[in-house]
């Protein structure tokens, strides 16, 4: 039996009551973030850009194979060139949930889960931000500028899980590194890098950043003024080294063992791939994503300059592995970009909350940051009180049954996801699936994963974006016949193709059509054009 006092000591005041609720209901920023980012990508004005990259046609066949096996393919089935040749399917868990979420939901599930990855991440990258001392108004001008330089890859394929398990290793590393972390968040590292091993190859970052804190305590233990600090880093030192070799064990821990490591090196160390391959080149800051990224750059700067020295050695390396990554291949733009923002941030809302008290400021400018400081304080107290969580979820549960009932709201269509018929050969796909022929299909290589998705098992391709699977030697002969250079009638005759589909007004489609001795143009749109050879090669 509880006597009186205690009972009016653990009774709620009616305002508290409502507090609660309030929290568990009402949603924060993060929420809205999580659900503005989700609806864009799965209905709104970000929704053609999932689809856009053919590729993800490839990994939903792979992962219909995996499920139906079941097993982890080890041999290429899609092209007729490299048929029964060994194929690093390095992606393979999450193509084999691709297959599962295509076989319930079609195009849509792989939409809908694509969009949950990203606004998942998207609203961790913001919580991240507010929790690391950036004041809201700072945090939601990074977060944007962050979508924006992400917005030139947001598309459905597997590389989107890395953006989320490297934020989730960069805020691990920072709590062990702050030394407010448990003991057994050091394990999440080897243990969450067996599932990474397996759903991408963006595992080297993860790598790499517990490379970098680990050389970070390592130098710290040795210049440190004070004998305490000094041999708690080399202590943190020398665990990071221990969860690093541990972790690097884990990457063993997959279809093809060690193997898989030489195949990475091999792919990535190839310069003629990766001088060639679109996604490996420098960006081109012309485009509004790679502005965002310069502009996060020059923020960094602003943030290094008005820290004072504060910042941290294992930041000041991170900032320098992301700057270069992105500088170097624009596929690192998103990555870098949210590190880059978790970095600055702290340091520029400091420097926006000196403005306040910095005697020899400018008036306005002093009221000004004096206003909004005051303003993050009480949003940032409000923000963190609001942890339900409930609008995202029922946002992402919806969306799931709406996929479930072929994208349908009742008997209206909501959510009906294609291949963009803008930029893709639908009309010459349909073309070649009501043809009786088996021949296998040459086309570009960025229509490959499109072709395979419509055209798998009927007919083959000859080429597609699995760089790492063709290698350099076949690529180099790819784009001399692409491009008509010298000896590409030699590259004809030694592929021995007998079906193109090429963009329309190509110049591959163009000399072939100067051909009609050889070849004869059978379909024809504004998007491509089907181009079948008459009889068959000469040896």
């Amino acid at each position: 039996m509880i006597s009186s006092d205690q009972g009016e000591g653990n009774t709620l005041a009616p305002g508290a009551y409502q507090q609660r609720w309030a929290g568990l209901f009402l949603p924060s920023v993060r929420d809205l973030v999580f659900l503005l980012s989700f609806w864009a990508l799965l209905i709104g004005p970000l929704s053609n850009r999932p689809l856009a990259d053919a590729d993800i046609g490839w990994h939903i066949r792979t992962g219909e194979q995996i499920v139906a096996t079941p097993s982890v393919p080890r041999a290429d089935p899609f092209s007729s060139t490299m048929q029964g040749q060994p194929w690093f399917a390095w992606e393979w868990l999450y193509d084999a949930l691709l297959g599962i979420v295509h076989g319930a939901m079609g195009l849509n599930g792989v939409v809908w889960l694509a969009a949950l990855l990203m606004a998942t991440t998207f609203a961790l990258l913001l919580s991240q931000l507010l929790k690391r001392g950036t004041g809201l108004p700072v945090a939601m001008l990074l977060w944007l500028l962050v979508l924006g330089a992400s917005s030139i890859h947001v598309f459905a394929r597997p590389h989107i899980v890395s953006w989320l398990f490297t934020l989730w290793w960069f805020v691990a590393l920072e709590r062990w590194e702050q030394g407010n972390a448990p003991s057994w968040l050091r394990w999440f590292f080897p243990v969450s890098m067996l599932l990474w091993v397996n759903l991408h190859g963006g595992w080297l970052m993860g790598m790499t950043l517990l490379a970098l804190y680990a050389l970070a305590a390592f130098v710290e233990s040795l210049r440190g003024t004070d004998a305490i600090a000094r041999i708690r880093c080399a202590h943190r030192a020398r665990a990071m080294w221990w969860i690093f070799v541990a972790s690097a064990v884990a990457t063993v821990v997959n279809p093809y063992g060690v193997r898989l490591h030489a195949h990475i090196y091999r792919y990535l160390s190839d310069p003629y791939l990766m001088n060639r391959i679109a996604e490996f080149r420098s960006p081109d800051f012309h485009g509004w994503g790679q502005r965002c990224f310069v502009l996060i750059l020059v923020l960094v700067l602003i943030a290094a300059a008005g820290s004072r020295g504060k910042m941290r050695l294992s930041h000041w390396l991170i900032v320098l592995l992301t700057a270069w990554a992105g500088v170097y291949a624009v596929r690192n733009l998103p990555v870098s970009a949210m590190l880059l923002a978790l970095i600055a941030g702290p340091h520029l809302w400091e420097s926006v909350t000196a403005l306040a008290e910095r005697p020899g400021a400018w008036g306005p400018v002093r009221r000004g940051a004096a206003w909004l400081s005051e303003f993050a304080a009480r949003a940032g107290t409000q923000e963190f009180q609001l942890r339900g969580h409930l609008w995202p979820a029922l946002g992402a549960i919806a969306a799931l049954a709406i996929c479930l009932n072929a994208g349908r709201l009742g008997s209206q269509q909501v959510i009906h996801k294609e291949f963009d018929a803008n930029h893709l050969p639908g009309g010459a796909v349909e073309y070649l699936e009501r043809e009786r022929s088996t021949e296998p299909v040459f086309g570009p290589d960025q229509w490959g994963g499109y072709l395979i998705y419509r055209l798998y098992p009927k007919r083959l391709v000859l080429i597609d974006d699995r760089h790492d699977l063709y290698g350099s030697d076949r690529f180099r002969e790819y784009l001399i016949l692409m491009q008509a250079e010298p000896g590409w009638k030699d590259v004809l005759k030694k592929w021995r193709i007998q079906t193109f589909v090429l963009p329309a007004g190509s110049t591959l489609a163009n000399l072939l059509g100067q051909l009609p001795q050889e070849w004869q143009t059978v379909y024809e749109d504004k998007v491509a054009v089907v181009i079948e050879k008459k009889g068959t090669f000469s040896d």
